[in-house]
């Protein structure tokens, strides 16, 4: 929260020292030598250089490696640094503008044989990197000018694998849109295991803390809820929102993560309104929490003041209000800030509840805001403290207010034990009437959650039926009625006859299909799974279609199994004999249907081991040499009623066959795939869980029940 007077206060000692010195060079590029750093586990290293800056220029890798877009000279700096700490023919550069930074370092064999990871801190304002003349992440576009310049700062974690020797850094920094440019924070260098640990840590730390303010506002809140008369839990709720906001758009700023369409202009607008809102909300929390302490006169002013500034940040642009700095902080924050310490010694000397409890919560946040200072300003190597002073500050007060409702609460137990004798008399009967109505209310639900499956159902199967039969009964129609309106002549009648036994056939399988694949969606066929020995049951299939795939000039080949199994053990799967044939009858079907004549169709099996040998997943293929499916066509070709655009025209099926086949299968808790060339075949392959043991001993390898079905053993 004072973290903008930490900047005035840096700002203000700047004023009186001198510049980052930076130097002009001949053009000879600079290089770290990094050869003895070992990343060891948890540590990082800063860049802080030196790095080659190239003022108002924005290069690309392939300007340096070819060096005809990079001038003779350029600024040798150290990072991190704002541009105005730099200095150029001793004129301080601008915080407005653009400019490339490169660093080249030297890294030993050893150390470029494991994955590294760069972690980006905040750079204003928007940036873009390469590593090793890759381009591997951006915040916000580089442009140069503010038209062409979107904002977007908040820190990154990145990952690349580094090469032995000479390795570089290239970042295009622009900004033009806050009073802050350039690579103000460190970039710390280390293996990937301690920078992705760096960052979790950090949004973990983040997250801690607006999580335990937004736990705080809802508590806060709900007090107020609960007894309006409490203004101040009221106040002190804003204050925990306003704080949980801006300690979302600090830090590692993950809420640009979970809001990514917050623009970086509303960001800023959003930490500026939060401060304002944390620092009207404290004076008048304190004002509640001791109003004879407070100088009420003294409130309206901030609010006005406050108000007025509020206006103008949601009216003005970032690059406006940021600069700024110095008139809010003398005018508004400070002054807030001593009188609230004003109003809590003179509580505490007083003797006010709970004054001392907050005047020491008071102390250890004015504590972390001189610590604050005392970073931005170089004294000390570590900050980022002033949130967490704040957090302890509320919690201080969150004690107090915790303390005054629990007595609060201890004087209504003691008036509410009389009226709960009272009660208790009638519970009895309130219960029990409560037990039948909630009984019957179950009984109610459960008959509805009934009527509403079974409609569910009824109106599904309708759709199904309705949509699907409109095609084959339109046909029958139309043949039905040239026959007897003599538009087809007497000698081709029994053609037209034919077409329509074919169209019946036809519809016939169609209803079958839709009702089994309806049943199938809504659970009501129960798959009888027992344990099957794979292979034997795969070799009786494919023997006996081959026969049926012959007289249609197509081989059907079963080729056995590599891998090895015990001579005492097979390979065991859970399925539903007859439902499975009809897959294994489904995918042969249409092998033979896309296969020409001089083509072959192959079934074949293999096995997935797991970790322990004994189980994994078994993986069924049928592979055809036929016409193949379009790469186009592959994601769609297990869906209700779609064909192959090649095939639509002449095809005879339903469409619904590999709809049904991938229900089946997922009911088997397996999956159904292919992969295909045009000209060049297709493989469909079934994937399901299996382990390798002994087999039942009454098992039996195949089920011959699909034979009573029928005649065509195919399915659609």
């Amino acid at each position: 929260m004072m973290k903008w007077a930490a900047f005035l206060l840096a700002g203000l000692i700047g004023l009186c020292c001198a510049p980052i010195p930076v130097w002009a060079n001949d053009g000879s590029p600079l290089v770290q030598d990094l050869r003895q750093w070992s990343p060891g586990e948890g540590e990082t290293m800063a860049l802080s250089g030196p790095w080659e800056l190239y003022w108002e220029r924005l290069l690309a890798p392939g300007d340096f490696s070819s060096g005809t877009a990079v001038s003779a000279s350029y600024l040798s700096v150290s990072v991190p640094a704002q541009w105005s700490a730099y200095s150029s023919d001793g004129q301080a550069l601008s915080n407005e503008g653009y400019a490339t930074y490169r660093l080249t370092f030297l890294l030993s064999g050893e150390t470029a044989g494991k994955p590294l990871g760069l972690y980006v801190n905040n750079i204003a304002s928007a940036y873009r990197l390469w590593i090793n003349g890759m381009p591997v992440d951006a915040n916000g576009v580089v442009g140069e000018t503010a038209e062409y310049t979107v904002p977007r700062s908040y820190p990154k974690a990145f990952f690349f694998v580094p090469q032995p020797g000479r390795n570089e850094l290239i970042i295009q920094v622009s900004n033009f849109n806050q009073r802050t440019g350039g690579i103000w924070e460190n970039l710390e260098l280390g293996n990937a295991e301690s920078i992705a640990s760096l960052h979790r840590n950090r949004v973990m730390v983040w997250t801690f803390l607006t999580g335990c303010l937004l736990l705080m506002t809802l508590f806060s809140l709900f007090l107020y809820l609960f007894r309006k008369q409490e203004r101040a839990a009221l106040w002190f709720g804003l204050i925990c929102l306003a704080i949980c906001i801006r300690s979302s758009l600090l830090g590692e700023s993950f809420i640009y993560v979970l809001l990514p369409g917050l623009s970086w202009e509303w960001g800023v607008k959003l930490e500026y309104l939060s401060e304002i809102v944390t620092i009207g909300s404290l004076a008048a929390f304190v004002n509640k929490q001791y109003p004879h302490e407070s100088i009420r006169l003294l409130l309206p002013i901030f609010a006005v003041a406050l108000g007025g500034f509020g206006g103008f940040v949601l009216a003005a642009p970032a690059q406006v209000y940021t600069k700024l700095m110095l008139p809010y902080v003398i005018s508004l924050l400070l002054p807030v800030f001593f009188y609230v310490m004003y109003v809590y010694i003179r509580a505490a000397l007083r003797g006010r509840t709970g004054s001392r409890c907050n005047m020491l919560g008071f102390t250890v946040f004015f504590a972390a805001v001189i610590h604050e200072i005392m970073y931005y300003t170089g004294f000390v190597p570590l900050g980022g403290f002033v949130p967490f002073g704040l957090l302890f500050f509320l919690l201080t007060q969150l004690l107090n207010l915790s303390l005054l409702f629990t007595r609060a609460v201890t004087r209504s137990e003691l008036l509410s034990a009389e009226l709960n004798q009272v009660i208790a008399s009638q519970e009895k009967t309130i219960r029990q009437r409560t037990s039948s109505l909630q009984e019957l209310n179950r009984q109610l639900e459960r008959g509805n959650q009934e009527l509403s499956r079974i409609e569910e159902i009824r109106s599904s199967l309708l759709a199904e039926v309705y949509h699907d039969l409109t095609t084959p009964i339109t046909a029958i129609k139309g043949f039905s009625k040239a026959i007897k309106t003599a538009v087809i002549p007497e000698q081709e009648a029994p053609v037209y006859a034919g077409r329509i036994y074919e169209r019946s056939l036809l519809l016939e399988k169609l209803i079958d299909n839709v009702i089994e694949l309806s049943q199938l969606k809504t659970g009501e066929i129960q798959l009888e799974l027992a344990d099957t020995s794979l292979l034997p049951y795969l070799r009786q299939l494919s023997q006996r279609y081959a026969a049926e795939t012959a007289d249609q000039g197509i081989p059907l080949l079963w080729e056995e199994p590599q891998y090895a199994v015990p001579s005492d053990q097979q390979l065991q799967v859970r399925l539903d004999r007859f439902r499975f044939e009809r897959v294994f009858a489904n995918l042969i079907s249409n092998a033979v249907k896309y296969t020409p004549g001089e083509g072959v169709i192959r079934v074949w099996t293999e096995f997935r081991p797991a970790a322990d040998l004994h189980a994994g997943y078994a993986v069924i293929h049928v592979t055809d040499s036929g016409s193949g499916i379009p790469e186009s066509e592959l994601p769609h070709i297990f869906k209700r009623r779609y064909r192959i655009a090649a095939h639509r025209q002449g095809a005879a099926g339903s469409g619904l066959g590999l709809a049904i086949c991938k229900e089946i299968v997922s009911r088997h808790q397996g999956e159904i795939g292919v992969t295909s060339l045009p000209g060049e075949g297709s493989d469909f392959y079934i994937t399901m869980p299996a382990k390798v043991g002994i087999p039942p001993r009454d098992a039996a390898p195949h089920d011959a029940k699909g034979e009573e079905d029928g005649d065509d053993h195919f399915a659609d």
